[in-house]
């Protein structure tokens, strides 16, 4: 009788404490990340594409010192992920890391080691008995303003890195906030649990990273060059996607082809060449906020150096120049464009001269288009 007397007390007593279970439904957010590609077709004259690129690659970075969570798919424009409360740093790219030749993805575990940087170039430059073909000027140590050890091959060479390939990118930083007290439900009426999650919104605005840079240079004697190629040091060798800053890393890239050659008098003129780059070592430009406005980054020449060979159009002929240029270097940042003009700053003995050399068999297959001058009247008696 007792125990029955018991079993009824903590029956009554266990239904008069008795509370519905209530679900905390904010700890993790349905994070919505919206994606806007309009920036992404500012180059389209130089970079042809698709408004939108064909995939995307998102990374959140946790705060925490946690390992980033990384998202490959075909959906540019928007993308749900559910994360728990914290602060995060979040990434996205064009397309997925893979799918680049030309650069590779380094330290994408954590926000400030995150890194697109140039691979090698599979031609390094080797020295060679036959003058025409020995382009080590353009790659060994003499090519360099500043000696780069870390990048120093077994060879003795130095490395020549890829130029970039177009890609777009954008960073943000994000708090993923927990939720209130209001935010509790009743166990019974949340249906599913993902219907409790309350969501959060992002919008990300990618534009390209690379820079494009125009080199030009006068030449006299230009009726005697036959074709250009040439390197370019000291510039990035990648970029810190997260900190969206260059990297202080400098490389060389290879000029080879698509020089231009304009001829602007009698046997004076100059070459030219466009190409992609990361931009300026981030120590070089890091105290510009204002890229609005033009302006000539005020480095010391020697952080930069163009090396430039020419072979002459007797086909044998070939001639070296090396000149520093980094104190010449303008920066249009609306542009997302570098120019190192060198046509009104060389002056005198300072301009590349190429000497006089005869055509070969008398006729110049050259890749310089060497004008008509006007013929003297002589007077003819018939």
């Amino acid at each position: 009788m007792l125990w029955a007397g018991l079993a009824v007390l903590v029956l009554f007593g266990a239904n008069a404490c008795r509370r519905d279970l209530w679900v905390y439904q904010d700890f993790f957010k349905n994070l919505l990340v919206l994606v806007d590609w309009r920036q992404y077709d500012r180059d389209a004259y130089l970079y042809p594409h698709s408004p939108d690129p064909e995939g995307m690659t998102l990374w959140l970075f946790p705060r925490d010192g946690r390992p980033s969570y990384r998202f490959t798919t075909t959906e540019v424009n928007r993308y749900e992920v559910y994360m728990s409360k914290g602060m995060y740093d979040i990434l996205v790219i064009d397309n997925s890391p893979e799918e680049y030749n030309m650069q590779h993805f380094l330290g994408m575990d954590y926000a400030n080691t995150a890194k697109v940087e140039a691979t090698l170039s599979p031609y390094q430059g080797v020295k060679s008995d036959n003058p025409v073909l020995d382009e080590s000027p353009l790659f060994d140590e003499s090519c360099f303003a500043k000696p780069l050890l870390s990048k120093q091959q077994s060879t003795g060479l130095w490395s020549v890195a890829q130029k970039p390939e177009p890609i777009a990118s954008d960073t943000e930083p994000l708090e993923v906030t927990s939720g209130e007290y209001s935010n509790y439900i009743p166990y019974k009426e949340r249906n599913t649990y993902q219907e409790t999650l309350t969501q959060q919104e992002i919008t990300l605005y990618p534009l390209l990273i690379p820079w494009h840079m125009r080199v030009r240079v006068p030449i006299k004697g230009i009726y005697y060059l036959r074709e250009v190629s040439g390197s370019i040091a000291g510039m990035a060798d990648g970029y810190y996607l997260v900190q969206d800053h260059t990297s202080n890393d400098p490389c060389l890239h290879e000029l080879k082809e698509d020089w231009e050659v304009h001829v602007t008098g009698d046997n004076e003129g100059y070459i030219a060449i466009s190409f992609p780059t990361w931009g300026m070592r981030y120590d070089l430009w890091k105290q510009y906020t204002d890229f609005k406005k033009p302006f000539r980054v005020e480095a010391d020449k020697q952080e930069v150096r163009l090396n430039l060979r020419m072979l002459l159009r007797d086909r044998k002929t070939v001639c070296y120049f090396h000149i520093d240029v980094g104190d010449q270097v303008w920066v249009f940042g609306n542009e997302y464009a570098l120019s190192v003009d060198l046509r009104d700053v060389l002056q005198g003995g300072d301009i590349p001269e190429l000497p006089y050399v005869d055509a070969v068999n008398g006729i110049d297959l050259g890749g310089v288009v060497v004008p008509w001058e006007p013929l003297e009247e002589v007077d003819v008696d018939l």
